[in-house]
């Protein structure tokens, strides 16, 4: 069901995928490769659902950015090391690809956190899920929240603070890891 919402907007994700600057063929590759990681995702319990008729598309720009980033990386280190082999740019280029592993890592931890958390914001209840998804992935300050929705600002205003409490209690050791780039503890 969330695949076939996904594939809906199929052509936003190939556009997504080339405004990285892969190539037509390659974006299609690229977003066919996040279909496949996003599926198995969902078997182990992911939920992507945002409302009742949408995907996360927040979710889907990460994973479609760090598959492309995992495959330009693979391509610069063949291309690299048949043009020139010589010690100064054989190091030259292990050290350009450690620093965009580092980054793809980087991105990847930033995923896995993410689903954490939206992971947990999908238990709440639909008023909660709503307010958080509105507030916190929108640009609108609690008073535009507030005219859209037609709820208190106050109301609105307590609410946020209680959710980042809780995701706050919940998840700053993973952050905390993020932000020491220990990537590999973000389970």
């Amino acid at each position: 069901m969330e695949l076939e919402k996904l594939a809906v907007r199929h052509k936003d994700w190939i556009q997504m995928v080339e405004s990285f600057g892969c190539n037509s063929s390659e974006s299609e590759d690229v977003v066919q490769d996040a279909y496949l990681k996003i599926y198995d995702r969902i078997q182990n319990g992911l939920d992507i659902s945002y409302g009742e008729d949408d995907v996360n598309g927040f979710y889907m720009y990460m994973t479609l950015r760090s598959i492309y980033l995992n495959s330009v990386s693979k391509r610069k280190c063949i291309w690299n090391s048949i043009v020139d082999s010589s010690q100064e740019n054989l190091e030259h280029t292990l050290n350009s690809i450690k620093a965009e592993y580092a980054d793809v890592e980087m991105e990847d931890s930033y995923a896995r956190l993410m689903d954490k958390i939206w992971s947990e914001v999908n238990t709440w209840d639909f008023y909660s899920r709503n307010i958080f998804t509105a507030y916190f992935t929108t640009n609108f300050s609690l008073t535009k929240l507030s005219e859209e929705t037609k709820i208190g600002r106050s109301s609105l205003y307590n609410s946020v603070k209680q959710y980042r409490d809780v995701i706050k209690d919940m998840f700053s050791e993973d952050v905390e890891d993020f932000n020491n780039k220990d990537f590999n503890l973000i389970k």
